[in-house]
């Protein structure tokens, strides 16, 4: 409808995000309504696949007919007649889809007695709430729905990633696998448009290639740490590689704080994952509609690629907060400096028609404060650190290269009007988070900063491209500068693909007892349990009074005096029975970190609930007064 210009492979590379998008919103929406079932599940489906029917039009089937041939036959020829880029590209296509496939394998795995793992670090606290999302949706029917670590608070999070996991897991899919599932669809199909991307802007398939690894690979001079690491009498180097034991991209000491964005983001922070797609196939039909000639035929292919990036962006607020308001932002600055305004209305129109309303939902009865979000604060999360410094040791050579690239592909006319226009908008990505606290967490402003440097790798990678082209040292030159910037990237995520993380999640007992508090609960059931990031009533899909401090409060969210009124009812003070009729708390879970709450629990206050289900290291009682009005 919009890009059929577009190769088959990157319109399928599209489509898999956006696919995912619609049957999302669209199930959503009937969820809502109907509640999370079959019949929902079906007519969602259907809707996402609504726009196929587009393709039973004589001149649009014909097109996909013809697409697929070409297609067909550019593998065949390649494959008859490969060349050395051929069989570069095939190695390359084949590592990086075992790679995701090892890399997403340990987000999430169980061993054989039930205990849930996590085989990366950076995902102990994410792994929990995005499987209390999951599960508040499967099992808690959390509709419409609030937050499952603060009952009674709207949901604000952009959830619609765990939303469509959801939608697989009520189909009869395994937690695991359908987390897997989505993960590495969306995984692949980022890897698939960055290289697309790369191409439109560059013009350079070496330039192309490099764009993701650039991205994927992101790191510093963390990398150093190696010398400081490795022991002559463990093996050395060779023998430190297989169990290194910590990061070289971020480290909580403070001085590496970048993170490599596969580690960091992509992994545990499963919004961006369905974002970040969704956002560079947008930028890649903003290159083509700059790059129209100014004819009447141009325009009007112009205008549909511009409608086409604005519709989905409009799909954005619920996947992705921060990759929509940088998107609209960027987009209003590059028709402004390209005084284009009039023409980018074909982009603005869909947008905002289709994102007001998820903006207007999100609005209504949202527990944020904004007040939390923005502050003065310059240099990031520097702590005390000299910013050039600071800045040098978590990106590396990156930043100087980029700044070499910019100054002389403008001399040399190398880097076009074009290009320059689409990347200067993101500078403000960079330097507005280096001024500003933008969330509550400072690091959190790295949600802003990563656009910035997805959008720059572009730019760097076409210089090293050029300097590769130059043969000789040159070469050399080119090949050191590239393992520079990807190696400390490289190391970390080598850490996750080596299988040498395992961190239990949740023990087997405590996924038996979760299971034991969804037989004998209903949906939307409010339990009380200690303030702790994983607890039982997540994987049980059931609300809480107060979850996860850190979570609440790095998403701008003010749990007030909860965390001392949970104490309080624990110790059975004079005002717990007020505070549970205050809360609507219908049940009340007693574990091994209830029992490892600062003032301890008062087993006489306990003794006057209902015991309904009990095993070696757990019990749940029920508020009588409160289980009879349970829905």
């Amino acid at each position: 409808l919009y890009d059929r210009e577009a190769p088959l492979p990157a319109r399928i590379a599209a489509g898999a995000p956006l696919g995912l998008t619609f049957l999302g919103l669209a199930g959503f929406v009937l969820a809502s309504w109907m509640g999370l079932t079959g019949a929902s599940i079906a007519l969602a489906a259907a809707a996402a696949l609504a726009p196929g029917l587009f393709a039973l039009r004589r001149d649009r089937g014909a097109l996909l007919v013809s697409d697929a041939r070409v297609a067909r036959d550019v593998l065949a020829g390649r494959l008859r007649y490969p060349d050395r880029w051929t069989a570069a590209l095939a190695a390359l296509g084949i590592s990086t889809v075992w790679l995701v496939r090892r890399l997403f394998e340990r987000a999430m795995f169980e061993g054989g007695d039930g205990t849930i793992y996590t085989g990366v670090d950076h995902n102990i606290g994410d792994l929990p709430f995005h499987i209390a999302l999951i599960h508040g949706f499967v099992y808690g029917a959390n509709f419409p729905p609030e937050h499952p670590e603060l009952a009674g608070v709207r949901l604000t999070y952009p959830f619609l990633v765990d939303f469509v996991t959801a939608i697989l897991v009520r189909s009869g899919r395994g937690l695991r696998d359908a987390m897997f599932v989505v993960n590495v669809t969306l995984a692949l199909a980022l890897v698939a448009l960055l290289f697309r991307w790369a191409s439109l802007v560059t013009r350079d398939r070496l330039a192309a290639v490099a764009t993701p690894l650039l991205v994927l690979l992101s790191g510093g001079f963390g990398f150093r740490l190696l010398a400081r690491d490795v022991d002559p009498t463990q093996g050395g180097l060779v023998g430190l590689l297989p169990r290194m034991w910590h990061d070289y991209t971020i480290l909580g000491t403070g001085e590496l704080r970048w993170g490599n964005v596969i580690v960091t983001m992509l992994l545990p922070q499963r919004s961006i994952l369905m974002g970040m797609p969704l956002v560079i196939a947008v930028w890649a039909l903003w290159s083509q509609a700059l790059a129209e000639p100014a004819t009447e035929e141009g325009t009007r292919r112009g205008r549909r690629l511009l409608a086409g990036a604005g519709m989905i962006t409009g799909l954005l607020p619920l996947v992705h907060a921060h990759a929509f308001a940088v998107t609209i932002a960027v987009a209003l600055a590059i028709a402004i400096l390209g005084r284009r305004l009039r023409e980018w209305r074909f982009f603005f129109a869909p947008a905002f028609a289709l994102s007001l309303p998820q903006i207007a939902w999100l609005a209504v009865g949202s527990g944020l404060h904004a007040g939390q979000f923005l502050d003065w604060q310059v240099g990031w999360d520097r702590g005390t650190r000299n910013p050039f410094w600071f800045w040098l040791d978590n990106l590396g050579l990156f930043i100087p290269l980029l700044v070499v690239a910019l100054l002389r592909g403008w001399r040399r006319r190398w880097l076009s009007k074009r290009v320059l226009l689409l990347y200067l908008p993101f500078v403000a990505c960079f330097l507005i988070p280096n001024l500003l606290r933008l969330s509550p967490w400072i690091w959190d402003n790295i949600k802003i900063l990563i656009w910035w440097h997805v959008a720059s790798a572009v730019i760097v990678a076409m210089l090293l491209a050029r300097v590769w082209r130059r043969g000789g040292g040159w070469r050399v030159a080119a090949a050191l500068a590239f393992f520079l910037l990807t190696l400390s990237g490289a190391l970390d995520v080598g850490r996750v693909a080596s299988k040498t993380i395992q961190i239990a999640i949740y023990e087997g007992p405590a996924v038996a007892f979760a299971h034991r508090i969804r037989a004998v609960t209903p949906p939307r059931s409010i339990v009380l349990h200690a303030p702790t990031y994983n607890s039982e009533v997540y994987l049980a899909g059931r609300r809480s009074v107060l979850g996860y401090l850190g979570h609440t409060w790095s998403q701008g969210l003010d749990a007030g005096t909860r965390e001392e009124d949970v104490r309080a009812i624990y110790a059975g003070r004079p005002e717990a029975d007020a505070l549970l009729s205050a809360y609507g708390v219908g049940y009340v879970l007693v574990g091994p970190r209830e029992r490892d709450l600062e003032r301890g629990i008062d087993d006489t206050f306990l003794d006057r609930l209902r015991l309904i289900a009990e095993s070696a290291d757990y019990r749940l009682y029920a508020i009588e007064s409160r289980d009879a009005r349970q829905p």
